[in-house]
């Protein structure tokens, strides 16, 4: 049998893919998985170890020519877009489902005409697969390091002077929109917060594009802090991630890698909010929210607050990320 799923972004989404995976690999053990999304994506499906074959959804024409010929007993479309109905209907396989986002439902939410809070999208990816009457129970994703790169990660640790000894603190302050990032100023003012004795080492982590961020909080605390910021590739990143202590960000795609790797960590909701779904699934990790009445705003997220407030964010103090840091540290 052979089985495409169908994910092409973003980070934290495809994370969350990756139980269908796994139920697929328990009740087709001699299946071909492959698994098609963009090519900056990549390794984090790599991390699910369960697929046999990943395509890069590049050179469109020439890939789609290429994936008729796979004849595929299975297409999963787990994106629900407009790509990935051009896909399936050039690849007319024996059989198609697809995800059930329930977009309308989440924006109701958004409209506060709907208070019940959503399903986990992790539930609603493993609910597509009802659809060829497959059973499961509740999965959590799981990621997997990549074992090779063990030695490439203690080399950095050796080269950057990272302290093993220490409680090693990782931030990622940056997200693809304004709204969903806690301020600089704000995580400037809980680590210079953090005492001596508790022996934390603070390592700002994330993309190019958020190494402006990395560089300011570098430069207003006192703590010894390096920024990490666009030196990592995706798989790097999940190495280094599993090194860490403690991961601290907002609702992001390294929030659900966190989460994939098990790992303690502490999540900051603005302009989004748990009741849309996508709450860490990692019963290590604890979440800070406001829950003032015009949160959520947004599916994403914005460029700005719609009400030029903040409050979402602004009313979550320094303090208490110091006190849940603190409790995750088991410190007295």
């Amino acid at each position: 049998m052979r089985i495409l799923l169908i994910r092409l972004s973003s980070l934290g989404d495809i994370v969350l893919t990756q139980p269908v995976v796994q139920v697929l690999r328990n009740h087709y053990p001699q299946s071909s998985i492959e698994y098609l999304t963009k090519k900056p994506y990549r390794s984090i499906v790599e991390a699910f170890r369960d697929v046999d074959q990943i395509h890069n959804w590049e050179n469109k024409k020439a890939l789609l020519n290429k994936l008729k010929k796979h004849k595929y007993d299975l297409i999963i479309d787990l994106h629900r877009k407009f790509n990935s109905l051009v896909i399936k209907t050039c690849l007319r396989s024996k059989k198609t489902i697809t995800y059930n986002k329930r977009h309308c439902y989440r924006w109701l939410i958004t409209k506060k005409l709907i208070k019940t809070p959503n399903e986990s999208t992790t539930n609603l990816y493993l609910k597509t697969l009802k659809k060829i009457e497959l059973s499961y129970k509740n999965i959590k994703p799981k990621l997997k390091t990549f074992p090779f790169l063990d030695e490439d990660i203690d080399d950095l640790f050796k080269e950057k002077k990272i302290d093993r000894t220490a409680n090693l603190i990782g931030i990622f302050p940056g997200a693809l929109h304004r709204t969903k990032q806690y301020p600089v100023k704000s995580y400037c003012r809980f680590i210079n917060s953090i005492p001596d004795e508790w022996n934390c080492q603070f390592l700002i982590l994330g993309s190019e594009n958020d190494k402006i961020q990395g560089l300011e909080i570098v430069e207003n605390t006192d703590h010894k802090v390096i920024n990490f910021c666009g030196i990592l590739d995706l798989k790097k990143l999940v190495n280094f991630m599993n090194c860490l202590d403690v991961i601290i960000s907002g609702d992001t795609g390294p929030m659900h890698i966190a989460a994939g790797l098990g790992l303690k960590q502490i999540v900051i909701f603005g302009a989004t909010h748990p009741l849309l779904g996508f709450s860490p699934q990692n019963d290590k990790a604890v979440i800070l929210k406001t829950d003032i009445k015009c949160q959520p705003c947004s599916l994403h997220g914005n460029s700005k607050c719609p009400r030029n407030h903040f409050r979402c964010m602004l009313e979550i103090k320094p303090d208490q990320i110091k006190q849940s840091l603190k409790n995750i540290l088991r410190i007295t």
